[in-house]
């Protein structure tokens, strides 16, 4: 049986942060309930093929252009208010229920935790104290650090370059299956959340532990 991770990098939005509040201020301007999925699904398309063309931009300038079509959709004038309203629900996300235990579950086993966002920083930084995680979480990494967003290696390979460790001793948690598949290319173990997806599609697992929880996942990468 292979020895536990050295680290664990957790994911941010939608692993460790619910987007409940971005979906209750989009049902407010008049997008409906299922307004956040076809933002997200657009904001990953345009970042996935941004990246596999070799470019790069930053979390804000995607996610508006993104929500700019969703909004068009809808005849909802995008105006600076409209957007304003919507992005500063991000600083509002609350953390799972399962996200607290499971960060503990790994600081009690000695083992570092880091965050890997295609986020920002900052507002990553702010949900964490906000949860009153911080002093769990060793390190914020996102993607504007290399220019790429998951799920392309750089990132992954980011992560174990800044926790001192090689990739296959590093293990990812995530809710997306993409993100399994990117960390599992990068050479990074998996841990995936069936939450958010509940079924991992076959073309991107399999995930090195899986669980309906992130303490399960946890629990079952730090035995293996």
């Amino acid at each position: 049986m292979a020895a536990p991770p050295r680290l664990v990098v957790f994911d941010a939005i939608e692993t460790l942060f619910s987007l409940e509040p971005v979906r209750l201020e989009l049902r407010q301007i008049g997008v409906g309930d299922r307004a956040l999925e076809t933002w997200f699904a657009r904001l990953l398309r345009d970042a996935f093929a941004l990246t596999a063309a070799g470019g790069y931009a930053g979390f804000r300038p995607l996610a508006e252009g993104a929500l700019r079509s969703v909004l068009a959709d809808h005849d909802v004038p995008a105006t600076d208010e409209v957007l304003d309203r919507v992005f500063a629900a991000f600083s509002t996300l609350p953390i799972h229920a399962d996200g607290p235990p499971a960060l503990e579950a790994v600081v009690r086993a000695g083992i570092p935790v880091h965050i890997l966002t295609n986020g920002t920083g900052d507002t990553t930084e702010q949900l964490l104290a906000n949860a009153g995680v911080s002093h769990l979480v060793d390190a914020v990494l996102t993607v504007h650090d290399v220019g790429r967003w998951k799920p392309a290696p750089e990132p992954y390979l980011h992560a174990a370059g800044a926790g001192g460790v090689d990739p296959s001793e590093v293990a990812l948690v995530a809710v997306h299956g993409w993100d399994i598949c990117g960390a599992r290319a990068a050479g990074l173990r998996t841990g995936w959340c069936s939450r958010l997806e509940h079924h991992l599609s076959p073309a991107l697992g399999p995930a090195d532990a899986t669980g309906d929880s992130l303490v399960a996942v946890v629990r079952s990468l730090l035995e293996r």
